[in-house]
């Protein structure tokens, strides 16, 4: 009975179904044991329950949404010079970053679109591109 407060405790605490239905399986375990004698139907009983309490709190975390994907927009912080390694901040860090566009110039306080990662190197492009990379005719 102690170890399932302990599990449920822990799965609501860190918000994580699974520990949570052990938690639950153990305590209505706990409860059945006291007319089921035999220890293999009471490990049987909880591994069942385990299960499916499992498969029915995960199905009642909700999905993330498009609204809580990661933002996709940076601002320079340091300039990021062409072919080489500027600074972001991005979602309140700060990042390196290199352009993906290797003659490109990004100047210090530009919004920048965050496209990739190689490593712990951003790649980000220009929202506002110079005249010169406009559509060619």
């Amino acid at each position: 009975m102690v170890v399932g407060f302990v599990f449920l405790l822990l799965g609501v605490s860190v918000g994580e179904p699974t520990a949570a239905s052990l938690g639950i399986a153990a305590i209505i375990t706990a409860i059945a044991s006291l007319s089921i004698a035999s220890t293999s139907v009471q490990m049987v009983l909880w591994g069942v329950l385990a299960i499916a309490l499992t498969v029915v709190l995960r199905g009642m975390v909700p999905m993330p949404t498009q609204d809580e994907q990661p933002d996709t927009e940076a601002v320079v912080s340091e300039m990021i010079p062409r072919g080489g390694v500027g600074w972001v901040s991005y979602e309140g860090s700060l990042w390196k970053a290199r352009c993906q566009i290797s003659d490109v110039e990004i100047a210090r306080s530009q919004t920048v679109q965050v496209i990739g990662r190689h490593g712990l190197t951003l790649i980000v492009l220009p929202i506002d591109f110079p005249d010169k990379y406009d559509t060619v005719s």
